[in-house]
Formats: C-alpha cells, sequence, structure tokens
C-alpha cells in the first residue's frame, strides 16, 4: 500500500453521510465514457494510430453541448484540484472528494473520479513521452519534479482495472437496469454495497495520486497492490451486475428468482444451530431436504469451511471450477470467525460478495459444530471442503488438494477416486511437466513445438543468480528451442516481472498461487498413500521442490516434451549450464535433457545436504516422511507463523 494510507478507514455511516439522497443528478455519462476510454486505452501505448481517434473529434468538440454535462466537467476539474492539492491524508481527500460528488449516484461518482484521475495521468503521460523530443515538455518536467519510472505492464493492468471499473459502474446506470425495483433482492443487494466500493475506488485514486506526486522512485509492488484492489471491487460489482441483468431479463419473474436464492443464507443459518453435529453423518441432507431449496437438495454438497483469511487467489480458483462442475456437487461457505469487530464484519461481506455459492452466517454457527469440525473434521486454520455425498456420507473430509490437483475430474472426491488416479502415474517416470501445470497455465508454446521445447521451469528471489542462471541457459541452448519459465519464490511472494528479462515467462499471481498449491496437494497425498521416496519418484522431486523453495534457495527444474523432469537446486543448475560443452554434444529435444539428465546424476555423486520442508496442515497430519536425499526418516516440528516471513 501507498506510504500515504490513513491507519483507520471510514465506517459506512461517515460514508453515507456525505450522500444526497435527495438530490441525485442525473446525467447520461456515456459521452464521458467515451473520453475516459480513449485515454486509458492509449495513455500507456507508445503510438497511437489515427483510427483510435475517428469520431472521438467531434464528440469532444460537442460534449460540453450535452445536457449537465457543463456541470459534471466542472466538478471532475474541482476534484482533480482536490486531489493534487491536498494528498498529505489519504482519508481526509477521499471522504472531501466523496462531499464534493454529492449529488451524483454512486455509480456516477466512480465515473467523475476516474475521470479525474484520467486527466492526471494522460497529463502526466504526455509530459513524459515528449521530454526526450519537445523542449517545453522537458521544460515543464522539470519544473514539475516527476521521476516516473514504471514497468509498461503494470502500468496496463492499473489502467484496464480502472477502465473495467468505470464501465461495470456505467452499466448500472443504463436505462434497462431500471425495470429492477429497488427493493427487489438482487438491486438491493447491489445498492447497499454501492458507497463501500465507491470509497474504496476513491481512495485507490487518492493514493495513486499521491504517489504519482511526488520525487521519489515508483514501486511497482504498490501500484499492482491498488490495481489489485480495484479488481478485487470491480470482481465484486461485476457478479451483482450479472445478478441485476438476470433479473431485468426475466421481468416480473425476479421476485420469485431472487427470493430462493436470498433465503438460502437464512434457511441454512437457522438449519446449522439445530442440528446436533455428532449426528451428522446420514442426517443433514434430511434437514437439507426440508428447509434448503432446490438448489441443494439431492445435490452432493462441498462444505468449504475456513477463517476469514481464505485467499482471494483460491476463492477464484475454486470459483473456476465450480463454474465448470456441470452442477454435479454445491458448495456451501461455512466460515469460523468472530463478528464482534467491525473489521470481521466486512471482511466477511467482502468475502461472500466473491462467491458464487451459499454461505452461512458466522454468527449462525454455534460451538457445538466448531467443536466438531476441530474434533471430528480436523479443521485448524487452512481451508478443507467436506465432501457429503446424495446420502449426507462423508466421502472425504478434505477434497481440496484433489481438486488442486486433478480438477473437476476427482469428483465424487473419495479415496478410490484418487487411488486411481495415481495408479495411472508410473511412480518412476511419472514427474512430468503436465502433472504440475493444466491447461489453464498457457506457456505460449506452439502446438507441433511441445514435444521438441526445453522448458525450464525456476523460482526464487535472488536476482543476481537468476541474471546469471538464464544467461547460461541461453548460452547452452544455442540451437535448441527452449522456454524460461518463472514461477515466484511461494504462492504468495515472488519477483515483479519488470526486473525479469522481456524473454522470460512470468506465471501470473493466481496460477502461481495454483502451482504451489497443486504441488502441496501432490506430497500431501503421497505421503496419506504411504508412498515412500526411495520407490516413488513423484514423491522425491516434490519434497525436493518444495524444500529449496522452503529454504528461500533458487532451484530450477528442467523438462522435454512427456519425459520426466530434472529438479535440481539453483547452486547445481548454475553448475550444469555453465558446464554444458561438457554433456551437451550437439544433441537437441529429448536427447538435450537426456545428456542434461546423465551429466545431474554424474555430479550428485559429489554432493549432498539435506532439506526442510514447510507443509500447511490440511486437516489431518500426512505422516512420517523420509528425506529425499539421504533417506532418513525427518523429524516434524509445529511451526506457528502469522504470515509469510
Amino acid at each position: 500500500m501507498a506510504a500515504t494510507t490513513s491507519n483507520s478507514q471510514s465506517s459506512l455511516h461517515s460514508i453515507l453521510q456525505t450522500h444526497a439522497f435527495d438530490q441525485t443528478r442525473e446525467v447520461d455519462l456515456g459521452p464521458l465514457v467515451k473520453v475516459i476510454e480513449s485515454i486509458l486505452q492509449n495513455a500507456a501505448a507508445a503510438s497511437v494510430s489515427k483510427g483510435a481517434y475517428e469520431g472521438l473529434s467531434d464528440m469532444i468538440g460537442s460534449l460540453e453541448n450535452f445536457d449537465g454535462m457543463r456541470q459534471v466537467l466542472d466538478d471532475i476539474r474541482s476534484i482533480s484540484c482536490e486531489m493534487s492539492c491536498n494528498l498529505s491524508d489519504v482519508e481526509a481527500t477521499t471522504m472531501e472528494l466523496l462531499k464534493r460528488l454529492r449529488n451524483y449516484s454512486w455509480n456516477a461518482k466512480v465515473v467523475l473520479a476516474v475521470a479525474a484521475f484520467a486527466s492526471s495521468i494522460g497529463e502526466l503521460l504526455m509530459l513524459v513521452n515528449h521530454r526526450t523530443t519537445d523542449p517545453i515538455a522537458k521544460s515543464v518536467d522539470l519544473l514539475k519534479g516527476h521521476s516516473f519510472k514504471l514497468d509498461i505492464n503494470v502500468l496496463k493492468q492499473l489502467l484496464k482495472a480502472m477502465m473495467d471499473v468505470v464501465n461495470v459502474n456505467f452499466a448500472f446506470l443504463v436505462p434497462t437496469l431500471s425495470k429492477i425495483p429497488k427493493e427487489a433482492p438482487s438491486m438491493k443487494d447491489a445498492m447497499e454495497y454501492f458507497p463501500t466500493a465507491t470509497y474504496k475506488i476513491l481512495s485507490v485514486i487518492v493514493q495513486i495520486a499521491s504517489i504519482l506526486s511526488k520525487r521519489e522512485q515508483i514501486i511497482d509492488s504498490t501500484i499492482k497492490s491498488l490495481a489489485y484492489e480495484v479488481s478485487c471491487v470491480n470482481y465484486v460489482l461485476q457478479k451483482k451486475l450479472e445478478r441485476c441483468k438476470i433479473d431485468a431479463e426475466q421481468g416480473e419473474k425476479y421476485h420469485k428468482h431472487d427470493e430462493t436464492e436470498y433465503q438460502r443464507d437464512e434457511d441454512v443459518s437457522e438449519l446449522i444451530p439445530k442440528i446436533g453435529f455428532w449426528e451428522l453423518f446420514g442426517k443433514i441432507k434430511q434437514h437439507m431436504k426440508i428447509q434448503v431449496p432446490e438448489k441443494l437438495r439431492k445435490k452432493h454438497v462441498l462444505f468449504l469451511i475456513s477463517d476469514l483469511d481464505i485467499s482471494f487467489e483460491e476463492i477464484k480458483v475454486l470459483d473456476r471450477l465450480y463454474q465448470k462442475n456441470n452442477q454435479r456437487y454445491e458448495i456451501l461457505w461455512l466460515p469460523i470467525a468472530d463478528l464482534t469487530t467491525p473489521y470481521e464484519k466486512t471482511k466477511f461481506s467482502e468475502l461472500k460478495q466473491l462467491m458464487k455459492w451459499g454461505a452461512v452466517e458466522p454468527s449462525k454457527i454455534g460451538p457445538a459444530f466448531i467443536e466438531y469440525i476441530k474434533k471430528e473434521w480436523h479443521f485448524i486454520k487452512n481451508p478443507i471442503a467436506v465432501s457429503l455425498n446424495e446420502e449426507g456420507e462423508v466421502t472425504c473430509r478434505n477434497a481440496l488438494p484433489m481438486l488442486w490437483t486433478w480438477g473437476n475430474l476427482a469428483f465424487p472426491f473419495t479415496d478410490e477416486k484418487e487411488h486411481h488416479f495415481w495408479n495411472k502415474i508410473d511412480e518412476k517416470n511419472g514427474w512430468k511437466l503436465e502433472l504440475l501445470l493444466d491447461e489453464q497455465i498457457d506457456l505460449d508454446i506452439p502446438p507441433r513445438m511441445r514435444s521438441v521445447t526445453f522448458v525450464c521451469l525456476f523460482g526464487g528471489e535472488n536476482i543476481s543468480w537468476i541474471q546469471a542462471f538464464t544467461e547460461k541457459v541461453k548460452n547452452a541452448t544455442a540451437g535448441v528451442s527452449f522456454k524460461l519459465v518463472y514461477v515466484g519464490k511461494n504462492k504468495r511472494e515472488g519477483l515483479p516481472s519488470h526486473l525479469l528479462s522481456p524473454d522470460i515467462h512470468v506465471i501470473d499471481s493466481e496460477f502461481q498461487w495454483q502451482f504451489w498449491t497443486r504441488l502441496e496437494s501432490i506430497l500431501y497425498a503421497k505421503i496419506q498413500q504411504d508412498k515412500t521416496n526411495q520407490t516413488d519418484r513423484v514423491l522425491r522431486e516434490a519434497l525436493k521442490l518444495l524444500g529449496y523453495a522452503g529454504s528461500g534457495e533458487p532451484w530450477a527444474m528442467f523438462s522435454v516434451g512427456s519425459a520426466a523432469m530434472v529438479t535440481t537446486n539453483g547452486e547445481m543448475a548454475l553448475n550444469i549450464m555453465s558446464n554444458y560443452k561438457d554433456w551437451k554434444n550437439d544433441t537437441t529435444g529429448p536427447l538435450f535433457l537426456e545428456a542434461l539428465r546423465n551429466y545431474y546424476m554424474y555430479k550428485m555423486q559429489d554432493t549432498h545436504g539435506c532439506i526442510n520442508v514447510h507443509l500447511p496442515v490440511l486437516g489431518e497430519f500426512p505422516g512420517i516422511v523420509s528425506c529425499p536425499k539421504c533417506s532418513k526418516e525427518m523429524e516434524m516440528y509445529y511451526t506457528y507463523r502469522c504470515c509469510a516471513e
């Protein structure tokens, strides 16, 4: 977050006090949205084609002639001035912007605020882009003291997030949604979120304005974090918009549709305290058939149990699987939280908005249930998903590892199903790239080249090692089709893309989380099945990779097509690539990997170093593990930590 962020956030009550509920100004903002789009879409471009401005010139010339637009433009200039003059206190400035926009709807406030942001960022980028060729721009830039150096991909991410949030807010203002009464559940739900969403977007805009106004070097991770905040708000608004659009299309049917959806939380919430959870097996489904809507009847259900620290990436990956499960199973979120604090209430509401499945109010989950899931389902902190079939029988006390590894193919989430998958994986040669990367993670390799392309996955945060290693890889792969892929340090951390060479493929944060979580799930499954790393290479290699990452040291994996991968730490990887002349011998494709593997095995005879593995508690403790290098039984310690570092 920006250094100027206030330590406290305004309460919903104080936000609502800035709004004039009875004096909302109605203006068609369509022309203004086109102007914003023109600025944000072209701001990061090195050059802009003439076609980008076709029709825009005439529209801009007549913009003030649109009914009410002159006042809108005056208000945009007013808040632009406020942002540029009062940036020492983000909280106070944000509240002042809300007051100046008091006569606009919550959605219109966002459009106007982003218009002011577009004006500022557009002016700044014009100066930056012309300061090397235009003396006036150079002089003005000098007087303003800009030190604008921002990774172009981070800038594009920010501008796209801003444009997306403009579009979704403008969509709520179009006449088609006016068919929905404000008391309709879908619209009422959306309207309840508008003040919070508007406050968050305006706060981010003020923080960015504060950052851009300073002489200090801009930190890409800070801008990326703010763009991420905007994307989260946009994600929630988009889901609410989809529900409103369904109601708009169905017209009078909205009432029956939405009441069914909205009764879901209330009905299930009433169900929770009434059931004796020690009698849950075989009985909960009968209670559901009576009190829960048709959507959960006669369905396989996953009880998603977590605290309020469940990550956005985890929800997003699970949502993608949920959307593609062909209605074979439903999900019900049972959050374990204390809602006596305002923070917990807000966090619960925000997370609930991200989920398309049902959720139970934490206050409705009694102590008996919490005690039950901790004792019988081994819930501690990390999310688990308890799987119940149509008869109410528990098929798996935590289906998440299966979901992360096999996706929806894991349904109906039984031990037999998982054993079936693992029996198809060769224990000696199953350590393949396809096991860790699914079709969602595109490495941008043409299909005809996938069987012969040398793929190198690597991770860590040692930039000097990365630079040395990637340079050696390029030398060693002369005449060989290759791909360098960076997957971060772990599922939370990694280097920003601008610090890496442009020819390195950097996996997005969502898929980075998925990669590391799948790796943990594979290891968890193998240990539970009592596999040993003496005979199971998948277990051995997964242990090594998690050990390297857990210790913070760099690592690399080498792969070609469907051949088994070679996994090594950073020191050995650099050694192999530095001495490529000793083993390459003009080989390509699979033969290149085989030559590398033989050299690796030869060098490993002279080295030894044991590892430490940090494995999250995914319900039950997995069991005994042997060191993948010396084969001794590894000691197990409890580690308590509140954050990654």
